[in-house]
């Protein structure tokens, strides 16, 4: 092409070599016949329009700028553009997933072997397949003690009736029979687990900053960046994110922190995260690694008990106390239900005569430990959370008590991540002088299919003959909820 070609010879040219028959011009034109203009377009001279734009310049123009339209993914003829995503679509996207698969590294910042040299990171590869409740996850811990810097690491894996449990460290297995509402909510509880860890107070996503791009296997990603220094500590950590703009894909993550105004520390780094791909052969396949140890064995796996996991006890000559929290959940109006059991081994008075007359919304039972109120855990909050009885279920002799707590305000947003502290009492005499720290974790619960599934599952779960009580609905306690909160205020 030399300088002293006319547009018109400039666009006949790139017209013949977009466009060797004529047909996406003609195409073009027979779109264009069908536009209408209006007065609100600023255009009142129809005729003069079409004669310009159906000119043989304007239609080599016309397919110019198509063939730039569609190198750029944009159909404008259509009146459509695909989707621009922006950071604050991440979370969204994410929890739209029925797989999960995110792999990468887990490094330990700021921490130190003995002898000052860099902890050895460790391998992540997470897969969650939330459709059938399959999941296999790394799991790593890291204690500081006297003896020095000791790393753990475990890996669960759950398929159909069995979860497989793999101490990386000690090198043995132990198996553990589950069923398919234990086995979907572990899936549910690690994608939550890793959606709170990639993206923590989703309401600072607004305050991230685009700080350049790159091209990961030929797709462009914008990067993204924030930091949070805590005003007391100055601890700091950073979060970056590559983010393709045009399909929304996360193409990696970094998580960075700094102590003291040192220098910046990797934490993790997943340099591979999909969504709703295709599951690999062998990815849920219990496959034990030479020289592990098995602690036992399918035939004789571990019955798991729905939150019979973790407690507090406390034994004197008096009492044998124990007390728990089984599941939690909070409802979409920031009110929470738990389930929680208490009980004195020592006690003379039957645990079903402490269940007697209680009533829907009404106070709770006096068991020998009542978790009688909530608070925000990990912040300071002047928030309390009051309790009311809902209904109780029984499963092996063991009675379980399902509350309502509500709020006499607004929560903080870490209520997601953290969970809630309880508030106790003793319905003892003499008084133990005992501290209880108990904390639960509570699964999001936005309509009513999710109550169906999760709450009154887990009430399924934990009684004996494997069904929620009837009239325990979501309409019904959403109505309960919003009463004790009236009644907060007055």
């Amino acid at each position: 092409m030399t300088a002293k070609e006319t547009i018109e010879e400039k666009l006949e040219k790139l017209g013949q070599a977009i466009d060797t028959d004529g047909s996406l011009v003609e195409n073009v034109m027979s779109r264009v016949d069908t536009v209408k203009f209006s007065e609100s377009d600023g255009i009142n001279d129809e005729p003069l329009v079409r004669r310009f734009i159906k000119s043989p310049l304007m239609k080599l123009a016309a397919a110019a700028v198509i063939i730039i339209a569609v190198i750029l993914s944009i159909t404008f003829l259509d009146n459509s553009v695909p989707p621009a995503y922006g950071i604050t679509d991440l979370p969204g996207l994410f929890e739209q997933a029925k797989i999960i698969h995110i792999q990468g590294w887990q490094y330990f910042g700021v921490h130190r072997m003995p002898d000052g040299k860099k902890i050895r990171p460790v391998e992540i590869d997470n897969w969650i397949d939330l459709e059938t409740g399959r999941s296999r996850y790394t799991g790593t811990g890291l204690s500081i003690d006297k003896n020095g810097v000791r790393v753990t690491i475990g890996e669960t894996i759950s398929d159909g009736q069995y979860q497989v449990n793999l101490d990386h460290t000690k090198k043995n297995v132990t198996f553990f029979k589950v069923s398919d509402y234990q086995r979907m909510l572990e899936a549910h509880r690690i994608s939550k687990l890793i959606y709170g860890q990639i993206f923590g107070e989703i309401e600072q996503l607004q305050n991230f900053e685009k700080v350049g791009w790159e091209k990961i296997d030929e797709v462009a990603y914008d990067i993204w960046q924030r930091e949070m220094i805590h005003a007391v500590t100055e601890h700091a950590n950073r979060l970056k994110f590559w983010l393709s703009p045009n399909s929304g894909k996360l193409g990696r993550v970094q998580m960075w922190s700094r102590a003291n105004n040192d220098q910046w520390e990797l934490n993790y780094d997943y340099s591979d995260i999909d969504y709703n791909v295709e599951v690999p052969n062998g990815v849920f396949t219990m496959e034990i690694p030479d020289g592990y140890t098995l602690k036992n064995t399918m035939e004789t796996a571990i019955p798991e008990e729905l939150g019979s996991g973790g407690g507090v006890g406390y034994s004197n000559d008096q009492c044998d106390l124990w007390a728990n929290t089984r599941i939690g959940f909070t409802m979409n109006d920031g009110s929470v239900i738990v389930a929680w059991r208490s009980v004195n081994n020592e006690s003379d008075t039957p645990q079903d005569e402490l269940f007697m007359g209680l009533e829907f919304g009404g106070p709770l039972p006096k068991l020998p430990v009542e978790i009688y109120g909530l608070k925000p855990a990990g912040v300071s909050s002047d928030i309390t959370y009051t309790g009311r009885h809902l209904t109780y279920t029984q499963k092996a002799g063991k009675f379980i008590e399902w509350s309502l707590y509500v709020p006499d305000g607004t929560p903080p947003a870490s209520v997601r991540q953290l969970g809630c502290d309880v508030l106790y009492r003793f319905n003892l005499d003499p008084e133990p002088k005992w501290r209880i720290g108990l904390t639960v974790n509570c699964m999001p619960i936005e309509a009513v299919k999710d109550f169906d599934k999760w709450v009154r599952g887990a009430m399924a779960e934990l009684s004996d003959d494997g069904k929620a009580p009837e009239n325990m609905t979501y309409e019904r306690v959403m109505r309960l909820a919003e009463q004790i909160g009236e009644s907060l205020v007055e």
